[in-house]
């Protein structure tokens, strides 16, 4: 018999999806990742400082979800105004919520999403229901290489 990398699974050329679990693990292991994903999603030039009238390197304030001027101090709190602003749901549960919804041929049901995530009713049916709005929201045209099926 050979040896199997356990750690590192190959995904099988049958396979039709272009990202799995097991991708998602690796990408996103923690908050702090997730966080860092969506500031790098929300700021791509980097953030602006409203103090110092300038885009300026910002550091994360410990235990916070903020990033700090490192000239002025002015904080920045990138999940306000976002569907996690408010929220005492972990953001990593938010991102494997939005991956299942994404994920799934015929879509998935609140009371799936609380089965799966380990969280309330209430609190899967908001984050489905927020997420669902993001969805439904027409944000112009297709870019990039965008794949059609018959349907």
């Amino acid at each position: 018999m050979s040896k199997v990398d356990r750690n590192g699974p190959q995904r099988s050329s049958a396979s039709e999806s272009r990202y799995t679990i097991f991708e998602f693990d690796r990408e996103y292991p923690d908050d702090a990742a997730c966080l860092e994903a969506l500031v790098a999603r929300l700021y791509p030039d980097g953030i602006y400082c409203p103090k110092c009238e300038a885009v300026t390197k910002h550091h994360r304030v410990k235990s916070r979800t903020c990033y700090e001027c490192q000239n002025c101090g002015h904080q920045e709190y990138p999940m306000a105004g976002t569907i996690f602003e408010g929220s005492a749901t972990p953001l990593r549960l938010w991102f494997y919520a939005m991956f299942l919804m994404s994920q799934t041929r015929g879509g998935i049901s609140a009371k799936q999403l609380e089965r799966e995530l380990g969280v309330t009713y209430k609190t899967a049916w908001r984050m489905f229901k927020q997420i669902r709005a993001l969805l439904e929201e027409d944000s112009g045209p297709l870019q990039g290489e965008v794949e059609v099926d018959e349907t």
